[in-house]
């Protein structure tokens, strides 16, 4: 008899012999309100397999934060696996923000953490034109697509953050990493003003990567006077509420921006 347990939600998990009957009923859903698993995973991908399954289960059954699973003990037993493998498992879900795992409370599914969904991005071991291009294609979608966004919410105080940060650029033409401090500060200030905690995470992590990305590649011992001025034209469109302004403003920013990465990296 296939042994079966039952989570904390009264969900039975029975365990499958073969990755026929494993698809057959976990995708064809031919026992509704079950969700199935094969009793003998193979040892590759061990690890990915069980967290495909721990994060379908999740899906498929609309558990909210905070939300229990079954224990570590449990699910080895239904996986056919070891504790360990799914300690594994759980804590790579733990890593990436989707799981929680406290003594006396077992294993839950967490609140959404945007900062969780992004954190790695800015982790690129090897950074090549290739990637920073690619990343400054990115980055330049993001700011023109929270255009609205920012001029919609952003807030007189948050205006007048952002034209310090403009000014001190001004002052610290001649001084590069004073100026790009202030920079990055400026843009990041626009993120905030989103109010998005998506956003915010995201801009935090490009931020991140080129600050990386600069003192790799960059120049550090000039600042042409058209990156500054770009910046001025972000700032005042942003002040007029002027949307198209501030998109073609931010786009001639980034495209100078990348002509500059191609030209100063050859």
């Amino acid at each position: 008899m296939n042994k079966c347990i039952i989570f904390t939600n009264g969900l039975t998990i029975i365990p499958y012999n073969d990755m026929a009957g494993f698809v057959n009923q976990y995708l064809y859903n031919e026992r509704p309100g079950e969700w199935n698993l094969f009793n003998s995973i193979e040892k590759e991908n061990l690890s990915k397999r069980i967290i495909g399954a721990i994060k379908n289960h999740i899906l498929q059954n609309g558990l909210m934060p905070g939300d229990r699973l079954a224990t570590e003990r449990e699910m080895a037993e239904a996986f056919g696996v070891s504790r360990a493998s799914v300690r594994e498992a759980v804590k790579i879900l733990e890593a990436i923000g989707v799981l929680e795992a406290r003594p006396k409370h077992g294993i839950s599914v967490k609140e959404f953490d945007p900062q969780a969904l992004f954190k790695y991005l800015s982790f690129v071991p090897s950074i090549n034109k290739k990637t920073i291009i690619e990343m400054y294609e990115l980055r330049r979608a993001v700011d023109i697509g929270i255009v609205e966004m920012v001029i919609e919410r952003v807030t007189e105080d948050q205006l007048e953050v952002m034209g310090q940060h403009l000014e001190a650029m001004r002052e610290a033409l001649e001084r590069p990493v004073e100026f790009y401090t202030h920079d990055w500060a400026f843009h990041f200030a626009t993120y905030e003003a989103t109010g998005n905690q998506a956003t915010q995470a995201l801009g935090r992590v490009l931020s991140e990567f080129f600050v990386t990305a600069h003192r790799e590649w960059w120049d550090w011992e000039s600042i042409d006077l058209e990156h500054f001025q770009n910046h001025e034209r972000i700032f005042l469109a942003l002040k007029a509420r002027d949307p198209n302004g501030m998109r073609q403003a931010v786009w001639d920013h980034f495209d100078t921006g990348m002509r500059q990465w191609v030209k100063r990296t050859q």
